[in-house]
């Protein structure tokens, strides 16, 4: 087995429910459902029409006072395409290849995606994938919580992320003038294949995004009218900005440095905020994040490092007081 060093970047996020009369923790219902869905047939969130797409956490253990697991997708009955690398050749073929079966004769699956959590009372450390990120693992969480019937059935929680307390300092002493929010215009992803040999090039993609929900809020069903496909490749860009221009009240302030905070959760590279005097914040300052370098093998990394450095990280943040117990 191949050894070598990786980096993993982990993102520090909040627990809220909206139902807080009993003081719920997510370390708390999350133990509690998986004590009670302990088999992993009982806690499998199936996915799609052909109910082939499998998510669900395939490893948990309570460890130090904290829980800490595994969250993975795949789908079912999939084989990887690989391609022999060869630089001689005009033309390379392209192969598929199953799973191999264990020594059990059961079939293994391809994972697609691979989340790493940690739970420490609300604070919830996330180590994410491409495939798989803080949104995917928020709404399995509450599937997972409904699933074991341990909150009420109009309960449910949201991952927001933290910020530092001197950053939320900084900005509540010196008050936010701006508030720029700049996203692309549309991101695509490729549609659903179709049989239709009519089909033209914008049903080709799903169009989304924080640009573009923008622009439908102004243009409503023109927008429909037009060709977005156009705009995959120019480099188009939406900017929504919040300030106000020589000066407003004491409660305007207060409204703008919350909208400010509330921001947290866009993408970083989106969010730039503006202060009173010349002073900015960057995206990147409402998350709090780091990486971590952890051994891995064969692009594996050890999950009992990583979630050492996980927790070693969060303690660290609670003892220098940067987060709030």
């Amino acid at each position: 087995m191949a050894r070598e060093v990786v980096t993993k970047r982990v993102y520090l996020k909040l627990a809220v429910f909206l139902d807080r009369k009993d003081a719920p923790t997510i370390q708390e219902k999350m133990e509690l459902a998986l004590k009670k869905l302990h088999r992993m047939g009982d806690r499998k969130e199936v996915l799609g029409e052909d109910n082939r797409h499998v998510r669900s956490i395939i490893y948990h253990r309570t460890h130090t006072s904290m829980l800490f697991g595994i969250f993975a997708s795949y789908e079912r009955g999939t084989q990887q395409m690989i391609v022999s690398e060869d630089d001689d050749a005009e033309t390379l073929t392209i192969e598929q290849v199953a799973p191999p079966k264990g020594d059990d004769n059961k079939r293994r699956e391809f994972l697609e995606g691979v989340c790493y959590f940690g739970l420490f009372g609300n604070h919830v450390l996330v180590v994410q994938s491409n495939a798989l990120g803080s949104k995917q693992i928020e709404t399995h969480f509450n599937w997972l919580l409904k699933q074991a019937e341990v909150v009420a059935a109009g309960n449910a929680v949201g991952l927001s992320d933290q910020i530092a307390t001197a950053t939320k300092e900084r900005i509540r002493k010196a008050h936010v003038k701006e508030v720029e929010i700049g996203a692309p215009f549309i991101e695509a992803e490729a549609a659903p294949p179709s049989t239709n040999k009519e089909i033209v090039e914008d049903t080709a993609f799903n169009f989304k995004g924080i640009g573009l929900e923008m622009v439908r809020q102004i243009l409503g069903d023109q927008l429909d009218s037009m060709k977005l496909a156009d705009a995959l490749d120019g480099n188009i860009e939406v900017s929504l900005r919040i300030r106000y221009k020589k000066k407003t009240t004491e409660k305007a302030h207060e409204l703008l440095d919350n909208i400010a905070l509330a921001i947290r959760n866009i993408d970083e590279d989106e969010v730039k905020l503006h202060l009173v005097g010349g002073g900015q914040v960057d995206g990147n300052q409402l998350k709090l994040s780091s990486q971590l370098r952890i051994e891995a093998h064969d692009g594996i990394p050890s999950y009992n490092e990583l979630f050492q450095k996980m927790q070693q990280w969060l303690l660290d943040l609670l003892e220098k007081k940067v987060v709030e117990p």
